[in-house]
């Protein structure tokens, strides 16, 4: 049979999590911890499609420091709203409908980002990232064009149920790769937690859909080769932390005397008066919560950038502690990621029916492996072409 290649890529599928469900995914023997990035999807599906960390591909975080032409340009004008107008769900879904209007066609919220500096910031991902040109570097999509290989995908655009149901219509069909992208379950992690009763039910609803894609494929003359992943794992929100109430009573404040991003599990800042690093470092001790990041330990994550688009200096809370409020919302969840990658439950996963390199346990690595993967479809549908029984897959080292 000649193959097809069927890539289910579930945002927030932790190792650690998928190992304590029993008998998910059983079709899938061959099993690899995948270390992730730091941050979020933002940066870790770039570094997946591309091969390259945050600082090569240049997407770390959904915001950055604007240094001119950002989306949200003008928008500055919102500060003379009355604050209710400014805050209300109208002006955010027009603002949305223009920054769509000026071309931004990646991901991006605007969640609680105070709408009055929002001309302050930029957003990273201005294009699609799942289509060939749509990274800063070369990824998989623009390797899949360059071959010209039959494939399709769906992706968050559209909605999940819909996009699995034709995955597996098109499971054993005229396409070479078939890829698949959802995050509903990262959404479901946040409201319950990894104890909740649906992250459980849709976690043992992938591992159904991977027995059916395999069997739907073979029905219909191709080998599946299958291959299920991830971008990071989840931790559990034990603690919230109010960054914002310990820097309210300094003499320095934002955004006059620095600017400031307050993500979910880090606080970044770009320093314009003397004094304002001083201040708020000394309100931030290292500690219990929370630790600075030197440029040592952003090189070592591959998230140091030389020009500071994401910040000058980047306050990271220790895993399991959430900041409330920040500019990602006001209340908190039960789960969140964007943690130290060095965190048990930060790992990402890949799980196939083929045998793994031992050279795949980082994120980086996938898009190697599944373009060497490509290359041996190739060869076993030229030799089912030609007649010659295909050689199985042997694992690389």
């Amino acid at each position: 049979m000649r193959p097809q290649m069927i890539v289910l890529l579930v945002d927030a599928l932790g190792w650690e999590l998928a190992a304590r469900v029993p008998g998910f995914a059983a079709n899938l023997p061959h099993r690899r911890r995948l270390d992730t990035i730091l941050g979020f999807s933002s940066g870790a599906l770039p570094t997946l499609f591309t091969g390259d960390m945050p600082s090569v591909h240049g997407r770390w975080l959904m915001y950055r420091r604007a240094t001119g032409g950002s989306p949200f340009a003008g928008f500055g004008a919102i500060a003379m709203m009355p604050p209710r107008v400014r805050r209300s769900w109208k002006v955010g879904r027009l603002l949305h409908r223009l920054v769509r209007a000026r071309g931004v066609q990646g991901y991006y919220n605007l969640y609680e980002v105070p709408r009055a500096l929002l001309s302050r910031f930029d957003l990273a991902e201005r294009r699609d990232i799942f289509a060939p040109g749509g990274l800063p570097r070369p990824s998989l999509w623009d390797t899949l064009a360059h071959r010209a290989v039959p494939w399709r995908a769906w992706n968050w655009r559209t909605p999940e149920a819909g996009n699995l149901a034709a995955l597996e219509a098109a499971a054993g069909g005229d396409d070479d790769l078939l890829f698949c992208y959802t995050a509903d379950l990262d959404a479901l992690f946040h409201r319950e937690g990894s104890a909740g009763g649906g992250v459980r039910a849709r976690i043992e609803r992938y591992g159904a859909l991977l027995a059916r894609l395999d069997a739907r494929a073979r029905a219909r003359g191709r080998e599946p080769w299958i291959y299920l992943l991830s971008d990071h794992g989840m931790v559990d929100v034990d603690t919230t932390v109010d960054v914002m109430g310990r820097l309210a009573p300094l003499a320095v404040r934002w955004p006059d005397d620095y600017l400031a991003f307050f993500d979910s599990t880090m606080a970044r800042f770009w320093w314009r008066t003397p004094g304002a690093r001083e201040q708020v470092r000394a309100a931030l001790p290292d500690g219990a919560d929370g630790r600075w990041l030197d440029d040592a330990a952003l090189e070592r994550e591959g998230c140091r950038f030389a020009a500071h688009d994401y910040g000058e200096d980047v306050y990271l809370l220790a895993p399991g502690r959430l900041m409330v409020p920040s500019f990602m919302g006001s209340q908190p969840v039960r789960a969140m990621h964007g943690y130290d990658p060095a965190h048990r439950d930060m790992a990402a996963l890949l799980y196939a029916n083929r045998p793994l390199p031992a050279v795949v346990s980082h994120l980086r690595d996938v898009r190697a492996f599944l373009e060497a993967e490509l290359d041996a479809l190739a060869g076993a549908a030229d030799a089912t072409h030609a007649g010659v029984a295909p050689v199985a897959g042997a694992a690389r080292s």
